[in-house]
């Protein structure tokens, strides 16, 4: 059973790139761009920094299933 040969660098290079995900969602969803969508504003009656978490973690589910999927 030998793995096909673009399958032994698809390992590494999806780690990095799920890692790559990893630290971009850190800084979206950490403080200073919390604080820049933390505002009195709404959309639609919803606060604007909660759309803008509930939006980020979505995407960032999305992003890690369709990279998990892709290589798998």
């Amino acid at each position: 059973m030998n793995p096909k040969p673009n399958s032994t660098d698809s390992g590494p290079r999806r780690g990095q790139r799920l890692l790559f995900v990893a630290g971009l969602f850190a800084v979206l969803l950490n403080y200073p761009l919390l604080a820049a969508f933390d505002r009195g504003g709404r959309v639609a009656g919803v606060p604007v920094l909660y759309l803008y978490v509930l939006l980020t973690w979505l995407l960032l589910i999305a992003l890690t299933g369709w990279l998990a999927r892709k290589a798998g």
